[in-house]
């Protein structure tokens, strides 16, 4: 399945990837050089594996209405403590 990926960081779209295993998707017309990215996984061992990798914070958002693929969001630890 493929998934839309975002850093809490940086918004939907962004230069660089989010993670390794990142796709880059079109060009933001909103934000010239800035990218949609993405994931295929094709299963939870998979979700699993990259929640591993990315830090164990991840939000999975179903897809709005004219979205059309659901949304993984990385929550980074912006806290200052």
């Amino acid at each position: 399945m493929r998934f839309q990926i975002t850093r809490s960081s940086e918004g939907a779209v962004c230069r660089k990837a989010p993670c390794v295993q990142a796709i880059r998707g079109p060009e933001s017309a909103a934000f010239p050089g800035q990218y949609q990215w993405f994931v295929e996984l094709s299963d939870l061992a998979e979700l699993l594996a990259l929640l591993r990798e990315t830090g164990g914070g991840l939000g999975l958002f179903s897809p709005e209405e004219g979205e059309p693929h659901p949304v993984i969001e990385i929550f980074d630890d912006t806290d200052d403590e």
